[in-house]
This record gives C-alpha cells, sequence and structure tokens, in this order.
C-alpha cells in the first residue's frame, strides 16, 4: 500500500458521569488536567490531559436530551453513563488523508458514519475543529479506532495547546490495549482501510489469547483476542469489545492505568 494513512495514535477517551469529580480524580493522580470545552449541538464536555499531540479526553454528557439526538455515537454515550460509573471506551488515529480511508471502507463494504465536521470552543475562545469518520457507526466500545483529521496544523496545535506538566511525570502514552471478539476480522479493517501492518501476532498462553501488535506513531497498540476461558475472555464478557487499559511512559519508567468500566452503584 501506498502511503501511510494512520500517523499516530492521536487521543483515547475516557467516559466520565461528572465532568469535576473525573477532573479532580485523574489531578489526585498525578496528571495536568485543563479544561477543554463544549461540542456545539451535540450535548458533551471534555476535559484533556496531554502530553504533547497526544492526549487523554475526559469525556461527559452535559446536556442530555441534546446528546440523545446528536446521532448514535452521542446516544451511546449516554447509554453507557447510565450503566457504568465511567471508563475507557475508546481512541482516535489521526490520518493526513480521510477521504481515503472513507473510500477503503466503501471499498470494502463496512458500513461508517463521516467524514463529519466537529469543533470545540476552548475556555480562551479559541475554535478547534476537526472531521471524524467512524467504523460501524459508533466510536464507543469497539475494537477498532474512530478516524481524526484537524484542520489545524500540528504546530499551531502545539502552540495552543502545550504538553502537560503531570507531577507523576507522565510524558506519552506508550501502549494501548485492545480486547476483540474476532482477531481476523479486526485485522482486515486495520490492514485494508487504515493501513496498518501489525509488527507480530502470536498466542500469549497465560492470558488464553492471541495477540496482535501494531507500532502507531510511538504508541504500541496490542489488540487480545481470547482463546480459551481465562483474563481476556472474562474482560470480553463482561465489558464487551474495545480499549481495556493503558500503559504510560515516564522519563524512568512505564506505568499501567487501569480504565476499565464501572458499575453504577444502585
Amino acid at each position: 500500500m501506498a502511503g501511510k494513512l494512520i500517523t499516530r495514535l492521536d487521543h483515547v477517551v475516557v467516559a466520565v458521569r461528572d465532568l469535576a469529580q473525573g477532573i479532580a480524580r485523574y489531578r489526585e493522580m498525578g496528571f495536568e488536567v485543563r479544561p477543554g470545552g463544549r461540542h456545539e449541538g451535540r450535548g458533551t464536555e471534555n476535559a484533556i490531559i496531554r502530553f504533547g499531540l497526544e492526549y487523554i479526553e475526559l469525556l461527559s454528557v452535559y446536556d442530555r436530551a441534546e446528546a440523545e439526538g446528536a446521532g448514535i455515537g452521542r446516544r451511546t454515550l449516554v447509554e453507557y453513563l447510565e450503566q457504568w460509573d465511567g471508563g475507557l471506551i475508546g481512541w482516535a488515529a489521526a490520518t493526513d488523508d480521510i477521504d481515503e480511508v472513507a473510500e477503503r471502507l466503501r471499498r470494502l463494504g463496512k458500513s461508517f458514519e463521516g467524514p463529519f465536521a466537529m469543533s470545540r470552543q476552548r475556555p480562551d475562545g479559541t475554535r478547534l475543529s476537526w472531521r471524524l469518520l467512524i467504523p460501524e457507526g459508533t466510536p464507543w466500545r469497539r475494537p477498532w479506532p474512530f478516524v481524526i483529521s484537524w484542520d489545524m496544523s500540528d504546530e499551531e496545535r502545539l502552540a495552543l495547546e502545550a504538553p502537560g506538566d503531570h507531577p507523576n511525570g507522565a510524558t506519552r502514552i506508550a501502549c494501548l490495549s485492545v480486547v476483540v471478539k474476532d482477531l481476523e476480522r479486526t485485522l482486515e479493517l486495520y490492514h485494508e482501510a487504515l493501513g496498518l501492518v501489525e509488527t507480530s501476532v502470536a498466542h500469549v498462553q497465560y492470558m488464553g489469547a492471541r495477540k496482535a501488535v501494531y507500532l502507531i506513531g510511538n504508541t504500541r497498540v496490542e489488540l487480545l483476542s481470547p482463546t480459551r476461558k481465562g483474563v481476556i475472555a472474562a474482560m470480553l464478557e463482561e465489558h464487551g469489545e474495545g480499549p481495556v487499559g493503558l500503559m504510560l511512559a515516564t522519563p524512568n519508567k512505564l506505568f499501567q492505568l487501569r480504565e476499565s468500566p464501572v458499575k453504577v452503584k444502585s
């Protein structure tokens, strides 16, 4: 395949039922968390934990009716936060040619939404805008990423949103783990639509799973699919497909950030 469609991991999304409480919790964990803004017409708001161009997005619903009317993705988020207090729900991969990704999905006969325009207004009044493409309709709890193309250059974005100074020392997202049901079907989409080639596929006996590894920018993405009863099968049964954990890098070590969904207390 000519060219490199996917340039890097752009961000991972953690849903939170209460944005202020989510911000406070992550600050207690040693992250610099900045207010993000509201997604106009979509009923959601966010805060940002930035490492550079890549970041963790804390995403919450501020207007349920508006969110439910904004399409399947926002309705799915509302439903998710009714069942769970929050958790890691999705991730975005950056591309320089989102229209080509759409064309590849079309040729494969895969359903998708977009590319469509989105924007948010920062607290300082600056408006950020981008386009999104979402395989199979919703970005949440899926075995693959949604795809983003920013309207602003990387240099302009970094000038507006510089990397955070995190007391815990985190400097980047080193690894993202994703649980998938059908590894071969997922690999097909990664290969044919996203132009990605895995660095390895192997059995991981202690997990009872097969693991496919990708290097996307400077982030390792691991797809884990169960082959028998075990920890990965249990994750799949309880939470369904989607991202289950992050490994963050500091100058001296890696540390795990687990954000599996937490049931709403009755």
